[in-house]
């Protein structure tokens, strides 16, 4: 039986997440889980805003803009769930998430899907978490049939850029911008999956 992570909600008529169990052991000391959800509980949708907020918050200035508007989109990407095109990835310690990626399959429209939410706790950088995250969000939009994936960041994010071009991301548009409450230089990257 799979422990329930932080904040998931129970429902006896749905499998609320999928057996995608991977064990990432390093050191013999960390052990994290990547799972699926199929429904978001309000405490999960917590849990990715503090994760982001204290790592944004932190480095690069982000505030109540940020939050308002990450929050925001969360609630409304979960209540179109469960939604086939659509999917949320969680990294778990036992009842602690630690990450997180999504891919909405609906904000954009037909053929094309966007890649959201992508966070890690700084304890678990760097250990090959982040390069399985965006596997099964890649895979995920295949099976989907999806022709391309988005993504929106920012020049800052030195490391998450070296992950997305590692996977073939490019990027097709850069431009100064506060979207997220701070002016940083705003990057979209694309990737084009085969037909």
């Amino acid at each position: 039986m799979l422990e329930r992570p932080y904040g998931v909600r129970s429902n006896q008529s749905l499998l609320l997440f999928s057996q995608l169990r991977e064990a990432v052991v390093n050191n013999q000391e960390i052990y994290a889980e990547i799972i699926s959800l199929d429904e978001v509980s309000p405490s999960v949708i917590k849990r990715i805003v503090l994760m982001h907020m204290a790592y944004y918050g932190k480095y690069f200035g982000f505030g109540e803009t940020f939050e308002r508007s990450i929050t925001k989109d969360l609630r409304s990407f979960a209540q179109s769930l469960p939604e086939q095109k659509s999917k949320l990835w969680l990294v778990t310690k036992g009842e602690h998430v630690l990450g997180s990626l999504a891919i909405d399959g609906v904000c954009l429209g037909a053929g094309r899907a966007q890649l959201r939410w992508f966070i890690l706790d700084p304890s678990l950088q760097s250990k090959g978490l982040g390069h399985a995250l965006i596997l099964k969000a890649i895979d995920f939009c295949r099976l989907q049939k999806f022709r391309e994936i988005q993504l929106w960041t920012f020049s800052d994010l030195q490391a998450a850029r070296a992950l997305y071009r590692r996977h073939d991301f490019r990027c097709v548009e850069e431009a100064a911008g506060a979207q997220w409450g701070v002016e940083v230089i705003e990057q979209r990257y694309l990737l084009q999956l085969e037909s």
